[in-house]
C-alpha cells in the first residue's frame, strides 16, 4: 500500500511539473504585417533551421534549395522564420535571398473560409483553406483577380485577390487584455470607443499603439486626463490615434517614434471619466503636420480600423 501511494505521488508531481513547463512555453508568433518572403539559396544541399540564432542550435528541420519561407525578423546573422504552421526557428541569413516586391495582406471574409488553390483559377484543386484574419505574403499578382501567396510558413498557393486586404490598412487593437466595448462611436457626440478593463473597475491594463508612428502629445489634457496622441500613415491616409484616461503619466514622450503594439501607458480613470476605461479615437488628419488641435483632424469610427 505504501509503495502504491508513492507511485501515485510521483505521478501527481510529474503532472504538476509538466503543467508548469507548458505554462511558461513561449507564445508562438504568426506571420505579421512586417513579414517578408525569402527563398533558400544554397548552392547545394539543404538549409538547417535551428532552435536558436546560433550555429550550435538544435536542427529542427532542413529546407531544400528553392523553398519559399516566411521571414519574421532578423536576429544577428539569422532570420527568425516560420517553416510550417505554428513552427518557428532560425536560419542563416546568408543562405536566404529575400524576395523583392512582396507585401502582406490578411484574409477579409464576412463568413466561411478562404480557398487556396493549386493554380490561379477556380478550376484548380483546393489545396488548403485559411480563416478570417490570417496574414499571408503576396508574392505576385497573376491577373486582376488572382494572386500567388506564401502562407503557413513555406506553402505556396493561389487565391482570389478580392478576399485579401493589405495589412497597412489594419491597425492593432489598443487594449490587448480586453475586447469589451462599453460605449461606441457616435458622430458629433462620442468621438471614439470606450473599452472596459479586463476586470471591472481595476486599472492597470496595458495600452498599446494601434500603429507605428510618432508621438505628438503625451501628458494631461483637459477631459482626456492623461492622454497620448500618435500620428501615423495608414492605408494611404494621415491618421492620428488618441488614448485617453490613462492611469498615470504616459511612458512615452512627444517626439518619440513608436512601433505598432508598443506600450504607451496603462488604463485608468483620469480626466472626465466615470469609471476605469480607455477612450480610443481614430482621426483623419488634414495634412502631414502634427495636427494637435481638434480642428485639424476629423474623428472617424475606430472600428473601421481596428477589430477587438
Amino acid at each position: 500500500m505504501k509503495r502504491f501511494a508513492q507511485k501515485i505521488l510521483a505521478l501527481a508531481l510529474g503532472i504538476v511539473i509538466l503543467s508548469a513547463v507548458t505554462s511558461i512555453s513561449p507564445k508562438a508568433e504568426a506571420a505579421t504585417a512586417t513579414s517578408r518572403a525569402g527563398i533558400v539559396s544554397m548552392a547545394t544541399g539543404s538549409l538547417n533551421v535551428r532552435s536558436g540564432a546560433t550555429s550550435t542550435g538544435t536542427v529542427l528541420t532542413r529546407l531544400p534549395k528553392g523553398t519559399y519561407v516566411t521571414l519574421l525578423y532578423k536576429s544577428g546573422s539569422f532570420w527568425r522564420v516560420e517553416y510550417a504552421t505554428g513552427k518557428y526557428g532560425y536560419a542563416y541569413a546568408a543562405y536566404i535571398k529575400t524576395v523583392s516586391g512582396t507585401s502582406t495582406s490578411y484574409v477579409d471574409l464576412s463568413t466561411g473560409t478562404l480557398n487556396i488553390r493549386t493554380g490561379p483559377s477556380s478550376s484548380y484543386a483546393i489545396k488548403s483553406v485559411l480563416y478570417n484574419g490570417k496574414i499571408v505574403v503576396i508574392l505576385s499578382y497573376v491577373n486582376s483577380e488572382w494572386c500567388k501567396i506564401l502562407y503557413n510558413g513555406t506553402q505556396i498557393g493561389y487565391t482570389r485577390t478580392i478576399y485579401l486586404k493589405p495589412t497597412a490598412s489594419k491597425m492593432n487593437w489598443p487594449a490587448p487584455a480586453s475586447a469589451k466595448i462599453v460605449q461606441y462611436f457616435s458622430s458629433g457626440t462620442h468621438l471614439g470607443v470606450d473599452i472596459a478593463p479586463a476586470i471591472q473597475g481595476v486599472a492597470g491594463d496595458r495600452i498599446v499603439s494601434a500603429a507605428s508612428g510618432t508621438v505628438v502629445y503625451a501628458g494631461a489634457l483637459n477631459g482626456y486626463g492623461y492622454v497620448v496622441y500618435v500620428n501615423s500613415y495608414v492605408g494611404g491616409k494621415y491618421i492620428q490615434t488618441r488614448y485617453a484616461h490613462l492611469k498615470s503619466p504616459p511612458i512615452v514622450g512627444a517626439g518619440q517614434t513608436v512601433s505598432a503594439g508598443q506600450t504607451l501607458g496603462y488604463m485608468g480613470q483620469t480626466g472626465d471619466a466615470t469609471g476605469v476605461h480607455l477612450h480610443f479615437e481614430v482621426r483623419i488628419r488634414s495634412s502631414s503636420a502634427e495636427c494637435i488641435a481638434n480642428s485639424a483632424s476629423t474623428p472617424v469610427n475606430p472600428l473601421n480600423y481596428v477589430t477587438p
